[in-house]
């Protein structure tokens, strides 16, 4: 028999979807698949999509002009203005799906070019959505898409009511690296960054990319509490490193971009970071109480006010509020036993091994 090829859809429009596309690449291959991953998006239209992802990461920080985009995409769907969006990268989709010859097509971002492609050709590739956040934007439930992957049963509700197919939703929570589910040696990893055993480690993430605003200004505030190690993530933004360092903040350790970085999460108490779904997953899997940053008006803010009405995270609209919320929790043991508690809802084991194992049985003879 042949290998099974997979073609993996992405973009570079957050740091979420490569994760998930790469989590689920490796899980294929684990079953003898042939795998490629294509940002159809750069591949497409290389000097277009820098500008868009600029632009999505300026918005971004500015907030609530992202809120405008992102619900405007919303409404969008529902246009005809829509069309315009099936048809980007279709030529390059074309020719991937030519050379590659994929027996399954799977979107960690919602390509809409690849169902429309099926439809017109009608080869009966199955065209995949796994979802990577606790909402559901309009664009992954778009017509002639076979399969969606969600990561709760609140979520498949929501788009059962809204009339999707219930034989097209699967929940299985969203994938995330194999690592937060591996085995945890503590004292090992405490010799490895370097750390004492601290009674209380605070880990405050700024993203891949290092975009927490003010993460200097929180970080001296944080350092005022006592009995407590903090360590920082800074991603990318080596100049926020050198500033955050620059400061001697005598509790506070830094780093930049973590490979490893699942070693922290579980040697942590409590995080502060954005509401990212590939984080809120992550810090699922490791059992970790959140404080959620100012999220922003569209999918963060979405999972932030999810995870915040289940009791599994506080939000904090801004520095002054991650101080005082961050010493409520250090004063209130039982409020974090809490949270962990209710983090088990979110909690989905093997998440990428769930969705391979499910595509194969249903599409592979």
């Amino acid at each position: 028999m042949p290998p099974i090829n997979i073609l993996i859809l992405t973009a570079p429009f957050g740091n979420g979807h490569l994760v998930a596309a790469n989590s689920l690449a490796e899980t294929f291959k684990e079953e003898g698949c042939t795998v490629s991953i294509c940002d159809i998006f750069t591949e497409s239209h290389p000097v277009l999509t820098s500008n868009i992802s600029k632009t999505h990461h300026r918005l971004f920080s500015i907030g609530s002009t992202y809120s405008y985009f992102y619900y405007g995409i919303d409404k969008l769907s529902a246009t005809k203005l829509i069309n315009l969006y099936r048809l980007f990268g279709y030529q390059t989709l074309k020719r991937v799906i030519k050379t590659f010859k994929p027996d399954i097509i799977v979107n960690t971002f919602p390509v809409l070019s690849a169902p429309e492609f099926m439809r017109k050709y009608q080869l009966g590739v199955p065209v995949i959505n796994v979802v990577t956040d606790f909402c559901c934007h309009r664009l992954w439930i778009t017509d002639n898409f076979d399969r969606i992957y969600l990561a709760t049963d609140d979520l498949k509700e929501r788009l059962v009511k809204m009339n999707i197919p219930v034989n097209k939703l699967e929940v299985t929570g969203i994938p995330i690296r194999n690592d937060f589910e591996k085995p945890f040696d503590k004292q090992a990893t405490l010799e490895k960054y370097g750390l004492p055993d601290s009674p209380f480690t605070l880990l405050v993430s700024a993203g891949a990319k290092g975009v927490l605003k003010d993460l200097d200004l929180i970080c001296k505030d944080l350092s005022t509490l006592s009995s407590i190690q903090i360590l920082v993530v800074c991603g990318t933004n080596l100049k926020l490193k050198t500033k955050i360092d620059a400061m001697n903040l005598s509790n506070v350790k830094t780093f930049g971009y973590v490979e490893t970085i699942h070693e922290l999460y579980k040697l942590a108490n409590l995080m502060i970071t954005k509401p990212g779904g590939i984080t809120l997953s992550e810090a699922s899997a490791c059992n970790l109480p959140l404080i959620l940053v100012k999220p922003v008006p569209g999918q963060e803010k979405e999972n932030a006010a999810y995870f915040s009405k289940k009791g599994a995270a506080l939000i904090a609209k801004n520095k002054e509020e991650i101080l005082e919320k961050t010493v409520f929790l250090l004063k209130n043991p039982s409020k974090l036993d809490e949270m962990r508690h209710n983090l088990q809802v979110f909690r989905s084991y093997a998440s990428s091994q769930k969705i391979v194992r499910d595509l194969l049985s249903r599409y592979v003879n």
